[in-house]
């Protein structure tokens, strides 16, 4: 029963739906016009994601490791949740009170770090591989929402950019209808990148062995 709920929740964390709702978002910046937030969000998202991806295949292809913190990759489910979730849960509660948004924003930092605490008690990651995914989706949130959560919100309204304050149903049906749709479903990304990431250190390995002929 606890193995199920576990697995229930790290589902959350996801590539198959994570990745879609940042689509989402980044759809819904661009459809408001809120162009520094979409690039802010396009680059760090993309930057954070990268990182991810160069820690567990370095690690794959030439073992590279922290054996100090018992770190080898960072866990790509809770660096995705807690970025996505945040930014997602922001934008869903832009026509709110500054309040209820800046709730909405926490309570998508503090769904993360569940997800991040099911990837730990299911044995995929370390505490310093949760923590590090965590910590690092939740500056690139922190940076795209920064302006949403500032003191210069008007008149008790988030707003995530200047033309962002629309009415956002048609965001939070889609990020609900992608949820529906998505959650349950594995994209294996970690082992498409341990494949090939295996394939490509075996290659050149041979290098030097093919020069000496």
């Amino acid at each position: 029963m606890i193995v199920r709920l576990l697995s229930y929740l790290t589902n959350f964390g996801d590539p198959f739906l994570t990745v879609p709702l940042a689509g989402a978002v980044m759809l819904w910046l661009a459809a408001t016009r809120s162009w520094r937030a979409l690039i802010t969000w396009v680059v760090c998202f993309s930057a954070g994601a990268g990182l991810v991806a160069a820690s567990h295949f370095a690690y794959a292809a030439w073992g590279l490791e922290v054996p100090a913190l018992n770190m080898t990759a960072v866990s790509g489910h809770t660096m995705l949740a807690s970025a996505v979730y945040p930014t997602t849960f922001a934008l869903c509660a832009s026509m709110a009170r500054t309040r209820t948004a800046v709730y909405a924003y926490v309570f998508g930092l503090v769904f993360a770090l569940a997800i991040g605490l099911s990837r730990l008690l299911m044995g995929f990651h370390t505490p310093a591989e949760v923590v590090t995914g965590w910590l690092l989706g939740t500056l690139i949130a922190a940076i795209t929402c920064r302006p949403a959560l500032s003191l210069r919100a008007r008149a008790g309204v988030l707003s995530i950019g200047r033309e962002a304050r629309r009415d956002s149903t048609a965001f939070a049906a889609l990020a609900l209808a992608l949820i529906v749709v998505c959650h349950g479903k594995i994209l294996p990304v970690s082992a498409w990148i341990d494949d090939n990431a295996s394939r490509l250190s075996q290659q050149w390995s041979k290098v030097p062995l093919d020069d000496s002929h």
